[in-house]
């Protein structure tokens, strides 16, 4: 990454989800990332390379709410909905700065608790969420896929 830096921004307005050569998202799962991302209540964090602002990474957390996301609003609880690094950028610390930030604005919204949900064979994301302070919760379930997925929980400092 030499001397370029990444940059935090406060909205993704106009941003590019997707990179060249990546395969882009369903056009329903698009539509869910668009209406996640105008959510009011939404942390959003948005990666890119100062020289020439292409989006490189996402991440976006919103309120926790009872009922594995179906019910109310729980307060000081936040879920992490969304974090995306593009492959060229993995392993020079994107993830751990988009990270530090969605964090830091989760505390700015009295947010302390956050919770994510990853998939088991995601070893290098493990890693990642385990280095910011996250472990696992102990919840698990299984996607329709068949693959299994763990809950992961970070407790502000």
């Amino acid at each position: 990454m030499g001397s370029r830096q990444i940059t935090r921004l406060p909205s993704a307005s106009g941003a590019p989800l997707t990179s060249p050569g990546s395969y882009p998202p369903s056009v329903d799962r698009m539509a869910r990332i668009w209406e996640k991302l105008a959510e009011p209540e939404a942390c959003r964090v948005i990666g890119h390379l100062d020289t020439d602002r292409e989006v490189v990474a996402m991440a976006l957390a919103e309120p926790g709410r009872a009922e594995h996301g179906a019910g109310a609003v729980l307060p000081g609880y936040g879920h992490v909905s969304m974090v995306f690094v593009h492959p060229d950028m993995w392993g020079r610390g994107v993830g751990r700065q988009l990270l530090q930030g969605l964090h830091e604005r989760a505390s700015e919204r009295g947010w302390s608790r956050t919770t994510l949900w990853t998939r088991a064979s995601n070893a290098r994301a493990r890693r990642l969420y385990e280095g910011q302070g996250c472990r696992r919760s102990g919840h698990e379930t299984t996607l329709g896929s068949g693959d299994p997925i763990f809950q992961f929980e970070r407790q502000a400092s």
